[in-house]
């Protein structure tokens, strides 16, 4: 199985922005679907049968697929930029990785209860000390109990460490996936978000002309500016792709993030 994986909508199943008579559909709404990523040992943004016996009646996450692509992509540049021997052996392990991050966290909550007039200073150069961490995490903020994916490469590897221990008030678990690692040569990595891009784009070719060809009644569509935008994002898509393989144009100031790291915990 591939590493992303989804579903679209049939155009007839979507239902239209706005509330009548003003709707309208547009190329983002007609992204909307399931999707899950193979892990390998678990699968991500997958709900529990606990779940799935309350009100959810998907087994996966869904959403529009764009969303996932546009959160996604935004991180490319940090993804790509190799993290140290160092930080890695931090990094690659779920229970290091969020043990650092919330040692961080209580040194900077402490700070916050300070009423020293440099308190602010001192929260914002300890953020440097987790930037790094969350500039690589793929966040899904329009979720409920949204898991958290971060990616670190190190040379020719790449460990993806996931979180998603989240559970609802009633303590029942959301996601299947729970907490993990698994490491992958990090040009794996990039020829599965080329592929990604193959599958998707030519399964938003078909849901286009579908649209195009659908009555729409009285909702509002521009079919002209949808098969204009599938090309726009196609082509924007390949560019950001593109940036997994180029040479980092701003480098992380490792020697800063160790020096306020040491600093912290001194």
């Amino acid at each position: 199985m591939a590493l992303i994986n989804f579903r679209l909508k049939h155009p007839d199943l979507i239902v239209p922005w706005g509330d009548a008579p003003d709707t309208s559909m547009d190329w983002f709404g007609l992204t909307e679907g399931e999707y899950w990523l193979d892990l390998k040992k678990a699968t991500l943004y997958e709900y529990t049968d606990e779940i799935l016996r309350g009100d959810h009646d998907t087994r996966y996450v869904e959403f529009q697929i764009a969303r996932l692509i546009e959160d996604w992509t935004g991180i490319f540049a940090s993804i790509a930029e190799a993290v140290p021997d160092g930080f890695y052996s931090i990094a690659n392990s779920c229970s290091y990785l969020y043990r650092f991050y919330g040692a961080v966290q209580q040194l900077q909550d402490r700070l916050t209860a300070d009423a020293a007039e440099d308190v602010q200073a001192k929260y914002d150069r300890y953020d440097k000390a987790i930037d790094w961490i969350y500039n690589r995490t793929l966040l899904a903020p329009h979720l409920t109990c949204a898991p958290g994916l971060s990616f670190f490469r190190n040379g020719d590897k790449l460990a993806l460490v996931w979180k998603a221990d989240h559970r609802v008030e009633s303590n029942i678990p959301v996601w299947t996936a729970k907490n993990g690692e698994i490491e992958l040569p990090y040009e794996v990595f990039v020829r599965e978000m080329e592929e990604f891009g193959e599958r998707f784009f030519s399964a938003m070719d078909e849901q286009v002309q579908l649209a195009v060809e659908k009555d729409w009644g009285n909702t509002k569509i521009n079919s002209a500016r949808l098969v204009k935008e599938q090309q726009e994002r196609r082509a924007a898509f390949q560019k950001k792709v593109a940036v997994l393989k180029e040479e980092v144009m701003n480098p992380t100031d490792w020697k800063l993030v160790n020096a306020v790291i040491t600093e912290m915990f001194s």
